[in-house]
């Protein structure tokens, strides 16, 4: 008697650890994340080029690398971009890729249009694969201080 009873509990352990993406699908398949998202510049070589997380108004466009680990073929991979200096926070863009071969890693950028800045103020960046968030990261952007870019070693 306490064998069907031990099995249903392992059952449910399994099936919960399955649940939560603790655990590699049957088929060996790990389970889908995206991580280390980083905002940059650019990519260069299947990489962040001058990754920051604080950027120049006039600095167009802003990239956002992940790395991604379980995605298949036909995968839709959303970003959802949004400022935070008003409430409700502002989404202002929303992308869209569909994985046509799997790798390591994948990318986003948003540009504005041609003579427009970003405004200054705190920004979310968001994954998603369905409606499940997968990642997400912040960046900002700030007025650059021309004088202490001016003067060596940046003081005054």
């Amino acid at each position: 008697m306490r064998t069907p009873h031990r099995a249903g509990f392992i059952s449910l352990v399994i099936g919960m650890l399955v649940a939560i993406g603790g655990v590699a699908t049957p088929s060996g398949q790990p389970p889908l994340r995206l991580f280390d998202l980083t905002t940059a510049h650019g990519v260069v070589d299947k990489r962040p080029f001058q990754p920051t997380q604080v950027f120049a108004p006039g600095d167009n466009p802003i990239y956002v690398w992940f790395r991604a680990e379980g995605c298949t073929t036909g995968t839709t991979i959303r970003s959802l971009w949004y400022y935070l200096e008003i409430d409700p926070p502002l989404r202002f863009a929303d992308g869209r890729v569909v994985v046509e071969r799997p790798d390591d890693w994948g990318q986003f950028n948003f540009e504005l249009a041609p003579g427009r800045q970003w405004p200054l103020g705190e920004y979310r960046i968001e994954l998603r694969v369905g409606d499940a968030l997968l990642a997400e990261t912040r960046f900002r952007v700030e007025a650059r201080n021309t004088t202490r870019e001016q003067q060596p070693g940046g003081t005054d």
